[in-house]
């Protein structure tokens, strides 16, 4: 009688809870690492994003509206400031103390006080405090104009002063903490493009701290406790304790935050032997940083409840796994029970049904082993397969030392030589795409064949079938290098001249010393075999300085294509044609690596594409696919050249013959251009790509035509249309100079004097005596 759990069954049923087990531990472990990591993610890229929208909308509603304020005060409203007015002019004083006051009551809820400060009289004029000295600025007050000291040593024209306590009643000095309110103040110098030493004037906005503060916590309420805002400096400047605005020394978590540098959006530091999860962002409109530090245990609090669903899950998946496994074993033993029976009851020895199920199919399995020795003749059938295969594993370095020595003598291969190098062939050229499958396979069987019985003095010549029907060839020998290396590359050519009538492109790696490092020798001769496009008059690629191209990551100067494009709008034939050559020999001649040349090339049939989309040249054998197509048709650089240099002169042949019937379109075309866009850019350059010619050959034409030259045709038309203007009220001449496309109006004066013998402001004088406006 059997022992307990010694039949198959009992076996297949422990095995199978076993694998039950195994494989919930897995379910549940794997569950919970790969959903807690991607739900950890999620939370922090909520996180982030929700920072980003709250950095966006404090730009776009306390930032830009300063940039507005500043903008309106400086550029010409109604509420704008007029400095060179005010020596003595009290009522003009009282007008712009207003209007700030004006301004501030406009966006009382984000600004307090707007300040000007005039740098010529030394005085200020305040929404707070009116018209005042700087030198007998109170005392009171002093610390609110300490931006005025600040913008005299900056070179820029705007600056973000650091977060300062400033009392909520402007006339008493108090400093309790409840009295005092946190400001921001933004400078700007004017005019608007003047620094902080070569001003006229400096305008500080004042900016209600509280806003920022308010934004953030309506954007971030869970957070907004743990945000806060920090300048270039290190100083925070917003935040919801406002004990920690100003400071950047204290010991506590925001030093130790301030002293944490890092690169990511978010990171984990450690402070006070806490784990904090930590997001940053910075805002584009100043170099402000914003973070918000959450302890670990509150950011990742909702992974608890997925600890708990990946126990429910792996103890469901045990359930279901003994259900099934009782189905399987049940299943699986039946047929196997058969088996068992039936090998039974063909057993002579009636004793043996006393024995196991295993020791039945142990001894099947011994009176099957004299079949193994057929397996011989399968191995024989096989052989080429079989050697096609240890050949590739060996290029590509996938045996071992001694798996290599141990299969290459199952195939019969000696390696007792002292020098090795592998030669690359790539037979893939034009006359190659034209021969049928049958007869691509043929030729590649027959040069394998013909390279392995060659006839060679103290080498041996292995050779293989790759991928895209190249050839690898191992050269075996204890000859001198370079000698053989020549003969063998000249055997090559010559065969598969004489034979297929084909020329194939070859490179060969370096020499070796010992058949384990064979693999080397084909890596480089597999990269250098890339190089063969670019210098196809070389019967066999093997300077191995080329390998030094595909680690480089020199780039080509993009001034070759830029001049090739513009030769090419441009219709210069001799100097595209000069252009494709300088790219050529650029690319021969550079540390540019194979993949990135052929781009280069690439970009250039592109830029042609879109040269000859935009003039609408579209015949069937230029369109952008065939470009591309005929493109990697060529298996050499020279083939590249020779094609672009045709369609080159094609395409400019083609275009010349179509602008001399347009000639006249094109002029109504440039007219009308002219007309519609007269305050922007009405240059030559500019206006003949809109019409597709070149700028020489729009001039020579618009001569021609319209008996002026273009210059004087644009400046004409300006001036038709500034005096239609400036029979219209509420205009300036600086309005009118831009309308017309003067970016200056002293060149505008200049100008119109020039034609109309008569200042701009004469000639609006005269029209109102005439009573034209």
């Amino acid at each position: 009688m059997r022992k307990p759990f010694q039949s198959v069954r009992s076996k297949m049923v422990l095995s199978y809870l076993a694998v039950v087990l195994v494989i919930a531990l897995l379910f549940g472990s794997i569950f919970y690492l790969f959903f807690s990591h991607q739900y950890s993610k999620e939370i922090r890229i909520n996180n982030q994003l929700s920072l980003k929208s709250t950095v966006n909308y404090i730009e776009s509603s306390v930032i830009q509206k300063v940039n507005q304020v500043y903008l309106s005060l400086a550029l010409g409203n109604a509420a704008s400031i007029d400095l060179d007015s005010l020596k003595g002019n009290h009522s003009k004083i009282l007008d712009i103390e207003q209007s700030l006051k004006n301004m501030v009551q406009n966006y009382s809820d984000l600004i307090e006080a707007i300040h000007v400060y005039d740098a010529k009289n030394h005085f200020i004029v305040s929404s707070v405090y009116g018209l005042m000295l700087y030198e007998d600025t109170p005392a009171s007050v002093y610390h609110t104009t300490d931006w005025i000291a600040a913008m005299k040593e900056t070179k820029e024209s705007s600056l973000w002063m650091q977060t300062r306590m400033v009392p909520q009643d402007a006339y008493i000095e108090s400093r309790e903490q409840s009295n005092m309110s946190p400001l921001i103040s933004y400078v700007h110098s004017y005019p608007f493009q003047s620094s902080g030493q070569d001003h006229k004037a400096i305008i500080a906005i004042d900016i209600k701290e509280s806003a920022i503060s308010q934004i953030i916590k309506n954007m971030l309420p869970a957070d907004y406790a743990n945000t806060l805002i920090i300048d270039q400096d290190g100083t925070v400047i917003s935040a919801a304790d406002k004990t920690l605005i100003g400071s950047s020394t204290e010991e506590n978590l925001t030093d130790s935050l301030l002293s944490f540098h890092s690169s990511d959006e978010s990171f984990a530091p450690v402070f006070n032997y806490d784990s904090y999860v930590v997001t940053q962002d910075q805002f584009k409109g100043n170099a402000w940083r914003i973070y918000t530090t959450t302890p670990n245990e509150s950011f990742y609090y909702k992974l608890d409840s997925l600890k708990e669903i990946s126990v429910l899950l792996g103890l469901l998946a045990v359930a279901v796994g003994i259900v099934m496994s009782s189905i399987f074993t049940t299943a699986n033993y039946s047929p196997l029970k058969r088996i068992l029976n039936n090998i039974k009851s063909r057993m002579d020895s009636p004793t043996s049904l006393k024995q196991d199920e295993y020791r039945f199919i142990d001894t099947t399995i011994n009176s099957l082993s004299n079949k193994v020795d057929s397996l011989e003749e399968t191995l024989q059938a096989n052989h080429k397969m079989i050697k096609h295969s240890i050949m590739l594993n060996m290029l590509n370095n996938r045996f071992t030392p001694e798996e290599l020595t141990e299969q290459l003598q199952s195939i019969h291969i000696s390696m007792a030589y002292s020098r090795f190098r592998c030669i690359v062939i790539d037979p893939v050229n034009e006359k190659w795409k034209d021969l049928q499958p049958r007869q691509l396979q043929h030729t590649l069987y027959t040069m394998i064949q013909q390279l392995e019985i060659a006839d060679m003095d103290e080498t041996q010549l292995l050779a293989e079938e790759l991928q895209d029907h190249k050839i690898a060839v191992i050269i075996c020998t204890n000859q001198p290098e370079e000698p053989l290396s020549d003969h063998i590359v000249y055997f090559i050519h010559a065969e598969a001249k004489s034979r297929f009538g084909l020329e194939f492109v070859l490179s060969l790696g370096g020499w070796v010393d010992h058949f384990t490092k064979i693999h080397t020798s084909y890596h480089q001769a597999n990269t250098l075999i890339r190089y063969s496009y670019f210098f196809p008059e070389q019967s066999a690629i093997q300077d191995l300085d080329l390998l030094n191209r595909e680690s480089s990551s020199l780039e080509i100067s993009e001034s070759y294509l830029v001049n090739f494009e513009k030769k090419l709008q441009a219709r210069d034939v001799q100097g595209t044609v000069q252009a494709i050559q300088e790219v050529v020999a650029t690319i021969k001649e550079g540390p540019y690596s194979a993949e990135y040349s052929r781009i280069i090339l690439l970009k250039t049939v592109s830029i042609y594409a879109e040269c000859i989309q935009q003039v609408r040249l579209q015949p069937a054998e230029a369109s952008s696919m065939n470009l591309y197509k005929q493109f990697s048709l060529f298996y050499n650089i020279n083939r590249y050249s020779e094609w672009m240099i045709h369609l080159v002169t094609e395409f400019v042949m083609h275009m010349e013959k179509r602008s001399e019937v347009r000639s006249v379109d094109t002029i109504s075309a440039v007219k009308a251009y002219v007309h519609e866009h007269l305050s922007g850019d009405l240059t030559l350059d500019h206006v003949s790509e809109q019409v597709f010619i070149s700028p020489k050959y729009l001039s020579k034409l618009f001569k021609e035509e319209t008996g002026i030259v273009y210059s004087e045709y644009v400046t004409n038309q300006r001036m038709q249309r500034a005096r239609e203007l400036m029979t219209q009220r509420e205009i300036t001449v600086e309005q009118v100079a831009n309308t017309v496309g003067y970016r200056t109006p002293a060149y505008f004066i200049k100008k119109f004097k020039e034609i109309h013998g008569c200042t701009p402001k004469n000639f609006m004088r005269s029209l109102m005596e005439q009573g034209s406006i």
